[in-house]
């Protein structure tokens, strides 16, 4: 868990880095994935939930044997109940990581709950302050492609603001931003696409590729001028 998480920006990235699981062997690895299977009985469990190694575990076991129900439900539940609500640094990991799972199920096999993406918003705008760091940019721009997907693009760029201002040195808030100034008024999509260029060149090839982006040549034309002169 020590590792920097700025390392691992995309979903794939976070999920399928195993150095950030907690990697305990011998008789102490054996231990804790013993005590893992008694986390969800109701006395003993709700002590275990205490410690972030174990719920880390517990997680890493949910998914290896892709028991997505018993992951969301210690998920929502150390989220909402746990220690971790004095800890804002665990707590927004844990967040990114029921983000992140979120996003590969939907992607990977094509199941979207609303219910849970509800559940994770309410719990995300409820979350320790405050909001700063990226894994706390990376949960709100997980929010505003969910808002996003569903046509309120007014609440989706309230998120990805929010994003934006938890880590200024990730382009991507500021790239899907601008990209979503292509869908609605009053947004400056130049802008936004310049710093998000400005802090990371790559997001100017994303541009290029991207077909909503291919559909205004002014624009990129315009982005490209700003970021070159910048440099």
């Amino acid at each position: 868990m020590n590792e920097d998480p700025r390392r691992y920006k995309l979903y794939r990235e976070l999920l399928h880095n195993r150095v950030q699981y907690a990697r305990l062997t011998g008789v102490k690895g054996t231990i804790v994935e013993t005590l893992t299977l008694f986390i969800d009985t109701p006395v003993i469990g709700r002590m275990l939930r205490c410690s972030f190694t174990l719920v880390c575990c517990a997680l890493a076991r949910y998914r290896r044997k892709g028991n997505y129900i018993g992951l969301y439900l210690l998920l929502t539940d150390v989220l909402s109940h746990g220690a971790f609500r004095r800890d804002p640094e665990r707590w927004w990991y844990l967040m990114r990581f029921a983000v992140a799972i979120t996003q590969e199920r939907q992607i990977n096999w094509l199941i979207r709950d609303i219910v849970l993406e509800d559940n994770l918003m309410l719990l995300g705008s409820l979350g320790p302050r405050p909001l700063k760091g990226y894994d706390v940019a990376y949960s709100f721009v997980g929010f505003s492609l969910w808002l996003f997907e569903r046509g309120d693009v007014l609440s989706a760029v309230s998120m990805i603001k929010i994003a934006e201002g938890a880590d200024e040195t990730w382009g991507y808030p500021e790239y899907l931003h601008g990209w979503f100034g292509l869908f609605t008024t009053g947004i400056n999509s130049v802008e936004y696409f310049a710093r998000a260029v400005q802090i990371d060149w790559s997001f100017l090839q994303k541009m290029k590729h991207d077909k909503t982006c291919s559909e205004h040549p002014e624009m990129l034309h315009e982005v490209q001028k700003r970021t070159l002169v910048s440099k």
